[in-house]
């Protein structure tokens, strides 16, 4: 059976993942890479990226959309997609605090250790760095969303 997810099936699929592909433009080509992420508030996703061209291209376009998918094999998977606008946390307090929740949420899907204690590195370091070096916090406000299943009923 196929089917659409409800609203809360999505937010499932979000919730239990930590993996998802972003999507976006510079107006000639289309971009799709892999991110962490974290489902906030059922508003939001929280990611984080250093400075570099995708985060140009955001401040240009801040447009993007957000697939994640959760499949056990052919016949029974379920499919999301968000779209939404790019925005960077500025303030030094909620940016840490984005990223403690994003490193505790990569931690419950069992992260090597050496993993988790490189990311929390980053986020310390990343408190100290010129700003031209620090990470970059952002958030999707999440627009519009949509999901699809496939279940073979076994």
């Amino acid at each position: 059976m196929v089917g659409v997810l409800s609203d809360s099936m999505i937010y499932e699929v979000l919730e239990n993942n930590i993996i998802g592909r972003l999507g976006y433009t510079d107006g000639h080509r289309i971009f799709i890479i892999p991110i962490s992420y974290l489902f906030y508030d059922r508003k939001y996703i929280i990611a984080h990226s250093r400075e570099g061209q995708k985060i140009e291209i955001f401040r240009k376009n801040p447009n993007v959309c957000l697939a994640v998918d959760k499949i056990d094999n052919l016949s029974n998977w379920k499919s999301v997609i968000l779209w939404g606008k790019y925005e960077e946390i500025m303030d030094r307090r909620e940016r840490y605090y984005a990223l403690d929740l994003l490193i505790r949420k990569i931690y419950k899907h069992s992260l090597t250790e050496e993993e988790i204690l490189a990311s929390r590195a980053e986020i310390e370091e990343s408190m100290i760095l010129p700003d031209r070096e620090k990470t970059i916090v952002y958030r999707i406000i999440i627009e519009k969303k949509s999901g699809r299943f496939e279940s073979s009923g076994k």
